[in-house]
């Protein structure tokens, strides 16, 4: 029986972070990153507390680890002046989502799964189009440039390192267990835990290195994104119901 794959997910301690800890424990051992706080966690499961921002610790942090989930992000903008969550954006996101990509280079980390968002194209949305991973972005929040940004570096990593790399367009998230939600035929936002797991494991396990842009929606989200691309390079079709499709 060959060794389980550990996995690095960083912002361990957020919405998706706790639904993959949930649903891969069976099948991945985690070394999980949390900033500051740190949840309960499962025995066996290996503990990180630092800033995304300090390259040390994250070049240390990918060592002997056989796939990166990264989902950390600056969180916290209630609260703060617009300018400092901006700087916090630039501090997490930005410099961080770098530090991650290095630390995958330079530990030989074959998959990095990195967690994007829809508003990645939200100007799209805003004028009632269906956005398309091939699309030029329209980021419609300096959170959505960021994210740009964490895409054209993995397409980078992918081109001149060979790395795979899924970025994973994540829309509404709300971390619960149900399988269905009530939206309109089409229209649907939502993305269940289940179905978040069940396309992250498939990213990790590809046999031949992608670079792809996935839209993580459930069912019925196709009047606002373009679903295909999941499907096409990993066979994924969610599973649980966000809307019906008609």
């Amino acid at each position: 029986m060959s060794a389980r794959k550990r996995l690095l997910i960083t912002g361990a301690a957020g919405l998706v972070g706790s639904a993959l800890r949930r649903y891969l424990s069976d099948r991945y051992d985690f070394r999980l990153l949390f900033h500051s706080t740190v949840p309960e966690v499962e025995p066996g499961d290996q503990i990180i507390v630092s800033d995304l921002a300090n390259f040390e610790n994250m070049i240390e942090a990918g060592e002997g680890i056989d796939a990166i989930v990264h989902l950390g992000i600056a969180t916290g903008k209630n609260g703060y002046p617009r300018t400092r969550y901006n700087q916090m954006i630039m501090e997490t996101n930005i410099q961080g989502t770098y530090n991650i990509f290095e630390s995958a280079r330079i530990n030989k980390v074959p998959t990095v799964v990195f967690a994007s968002t829809n508003h990645v194209s939200g100007f799209y949305e805003k004028e009632g189009q269906i956005s398309r991973p091939e699309a030029p972005v329209r980021p419609d929040s300096m959170y959505g440039v960021s994210k740009a940004y964490g895409e054209a570096l993995g397409r980078f990593y992918y081109d001149q390192y060979g790395m795979a790399v899924y970025c994973i367009r994540i829309a509404n998230f709300p971390n619960t267990d149900e399988t269905d939600r009530d939206y309109e035929p089409g229209m649907n936002r939502w993305l269940s835990s289940r179905d978040m797991s069940d396309l992250t494991a498939l990213c990790i396990e590809a046999p031949e290195p992608q670079f792809g842009i996935i839209y993580g929606a459930s069912l019925g989200g196709e009047k606002r994104w373009d679903m295909s691309s999941g499907k096409e390079l990993l066979g994924w079709e969610p599973q649980d119901r966000g809307a019906p499709s008609a």
